[in-house]
């Protein structure tokens, strides 16, 4: 079973009669979340053999919990008729137990963390007339702080369909032992503000401001304290590719961190790195009526940061050393010519690693965010029941830091880790966003259709920049990873401004407002969607590790996004003053990826190229219908209210994700191992959108 709690209360009050007030809310919820823990693949495994038996075993049901508590105060003083002064504070606390995976995490497998905030601010408000002066200054401290459960081995059990077994071909099982992420990630400072507005020249509101924050990050920890294992379950005799050694199996490489079945992340001692980051803000905008039925928005922001991408840092020699030594690495026998450094095998492949390299002085601080935003609106007939409006619109992303701490991380680790290299052209991500409407009145209705889109570009992508002897990726099919950066070292993580997204969209809308006169409102909203991305996995994760350098292969569906989505609300008052409202939410379903390999799997032994493809499978709609019913009381001047909401009314099951592995035909000899089209995993669902039935009841008290 699963529990939901939530509760809270709010006071507010005079302290000094129209002169000084309080106010002080609390919020809290409780979350017992169950999971079912199902092994993938067990029937393809020898049951009773090797650690089949303990795979079997670690299936069952687990509770993950979660608590949330959340505190807001203020006080508000009126100082004079021109001046008011407002001190507000806002507390975050929450912890969590998070698997790793949530259908395959065997209990234990997981992290508890915790997520602190901490929010102080003083507004002083003066008001004139033809002005109005808006200062601000406070603090913030924001800790977040995810750490292992366990202090056992991460075990991905896996396993292969194709001869020879190959992790590189595999399937996962079943995940056990400790999570490897033990990290605490702060970041605090001060910021002060100025918003000035000014209304006293004709048919214009200007306004303007300047913020300045002094942000100081503050990382530790490892996000690799325990050895995480990938090893294949011989589907043979139930034994594993890995021993107190290391890897065994094929191929043995990387001082026993690699085979062809195993691969063996080892742990890494913890770390810390810290650096001060600038942010400087300025805007102005204008709100221009230029007829009563002609109305434009014209503004312009500019953002400059002093250190957004960590420009202090140098790349640690270790790490240079292992990429511009030799590479003394061999694939099915093969070595690299005399004299050839692994940085010249990336060059085969079209990389320039030189532009990863970080000296001190190689990283600028981007001085190019400006961002334009131009609105319009026109009273068609000039009864404002027929109104086109329009826009567009610059933004851009600030959240390098967050890459700078990880390449940063990573890397401060003494030996023979993984080595992650942000590229120092730096290009800051930003989006454009353009729209067109026309809102019209038909009656009491409110109607209003729209186009819009938004265009995302420099998009920031950590990618796989593992390499072969000539560039290329060791006959890995395009939906594998080649293992193994620089000898002696693990992976090789590139990260560049090369992803992009756009998503186009109609929109359009019927409303009916509620008034005490009519009893009742409703609202119905319909959006098509086209969603794209570059990112080879089809979302917009910053993580795009499998494919190589992203970016490059075109235009792919979002699974993020429902092509079509219609959503209706409605209330109405019925009698003895209860009110019934309602909402019901239809989608056509998100975009699937399902992966097949109609030429058979990579098999470097007979020199053959994987040929995996992917393609857009069929995906369920989304159904959900809320209701609720709710009564108001009064006794004196207390006013209770009485409420009871009923989500997922119909308990329908949405599928959120299935498992899209097509598979390939049967391998040569091995007749009855087809994994093919009649893979029994196909089409099984392993998420779903939404929640259950859920009955929530709610009683307030106002006075």
């Amino acid at each position: 079973p699963s529990a939901k709690y939530e509760y809270g209360v709010s006071l507010g009050a005079p302290i000094k009669q129209d002169q000084v007030h309080y106010f002080f809310a609390y919020d809290g919820k409780d979350i017992n979340d169950s999971r079912s823990v199902i092994a993938r693949n067990l029937d393809q495994l020898p049951a009773g053999q090797g650690v089949v038996p303990s795979i079997a075993a670690a299936q069952g049901s687990t509770v993950d919990r979660f608590r949330e508590h959340l505190l807001f105060g203020k006080v508000d003083a009126q100082l004079n008729d021109e001046q008011k002064l407002s001190a507000s504070m806002r507390l975050r606390r929450e912890s969590d137990r998070v698997p790793e995976d949530r259908n395959l995490s065997a209990p234990g497998n997981d992290k508890d963390r915790s997520n602190d905030e901490t929010h102080f601010d003083l507004k002083h408000e003066w008001g004139r007339p033809s002005w109005l002066s808006e200062a601000r200054v406070g603090y913030e401290d924001s800790v977040w702080n995810p750490h292992s459960a366990s202090s056992t081995p991460f075990i991905r059990y896996k396993f292969s369909p194709g001869t020879p077994q190959l992790l590189t071909n595999s399937q996962d099982v079943l995940f056990v032992g400790g999570s490897p992420d033990a990290q605490r990630r702060e970041q605090k400072g001060p910021y002060v503000s100025e918003d000035f507005t000014f209304t006293a020249l004709a048919q214009h509101v200007l306004k303007g401001g300047v913020k300045f924050k002094a942000a100081r990050y503050d990382l530790s920890g490892s996000a690799f304290s325990v050895d995480t294992i990938n090893t294949l379950v011989d589907r043979t005799n139930g034994q594993v590719f890995y021993g107190a050694t290391g890897c065994t199996g094929t191929n043995i490489i990387n001082g026993g961190n690699n085979s062809d079945q195993c691969e063996i992340r080892r742990a890494t001692p913890a770390s810390r790195a810290a650096f001060s980051n600038n942010q400087i803000g300025l805007y102005i905008q204008d709100d221009w009526a230029i007829t009563r039925r002609l109305e434009l928005n014209l503004g312009v922001r500019y953002d400059y940061e002093t250190n957004m991408l960590n420009n202090d840092y140098v790349t640690p020699a270790d790490r240079v050393a292992a990429i511009f030594g030799l590479d003394t690495r061999t694939f099915t026998g093969q070595s690299a010519s005399p004299g050839q450094t692994y940085a010249q095998s990336l060059a085969k492949g079209g990389i320039n690693i030189s532009e990863y390299i970080a000296d001190g002085h190689s990283r600028k601080s981007f001085t190019a965010a400006i961002a334009p935003r131009l609105g319009a609106s026109f009273d068609v007939l000039g009864d404002r029941n027929t109104v086109l409006f329009g826009g567009y619109g610059r933004s851009y992303d600030r959240t390098m830091a967050n890459h700078a701490l990880d390449e940063l991380q990573r890397n401060a680790t003494p030996g023979q880790g993984e080595i992650w290299l942000v590229k120092n052209d730096f290009k800051m991500p930003y989006a454009d966003q353009y729209s067109l409407g026309l809102r019209q009145a038909v009656g009491a209705w409110n109607t209003e259709v729209a186009l819009s889109q938004i265009y995302a570009k420099n998009q920031f992508v950590w990618f796989i920049g593992n390499r072969d002897l000539n560039g290329g990726t060791f006959f890995q099919s395009p939906i594998d990873p080649l293992f193994g950066g620089p000898p002696g070292y693990g992976n090789l993580l590139l990260g560049d401004f090369v992803g992009k997204t756009r998503t186009r969209a109609l929109f359009v809308k019927g409303e009916k407002p509620y008034t005490v006169a009519s009893a009742w409102g409703v609202n119905i909203a319909y959006t098509l969607s086209d969603a794209k991305t570059t990112h080879r996995e089809w979302n917009n994760d910053i993580f795009d590790f499998t494919y190589g350098k992203p970016g490059q292969g075109g235009w792919k569906p979002s699974t993020l996004v429902d092509k079509h989505r219609l959503v209706g609300a409605a209330v109405i008052d019925l009698p003895w003053g209860l009110t019934l409202a309602g909402k019901a939410t239809w989608a056509s379903g998100i975009p699937r990826r399902v992966i097949t390999c109609p030429g058979g799997f990579p098999d470097p032994n007979a020199g053959r190229e994987g040929t995996c493809v992917t393609a857009e499978g069929d995906s369920p709609s989304f159904r959900q219908v809320d209701m609720s019913l709710s009564k108001e009381l009064a006794l004196g001047a207390t006013r209770f209210t009485l409420r009871a909401d009923v989500f997922n009314i119909f308990n329908t099951i949405n599928y959120g994700g299935f498992d899209d592995f097509a598979g390939a035909p049967p391998p040569p000899g091995n007749p009855t191992n087809s994994f093919g089209g009649d893979n029994l995993n196909l089409n099984k669902p392993n998420s779903i959108r939404g929640d259950p039935r859920t009955v929530r009841i709610a009683l307030g008290v106002r006075w």
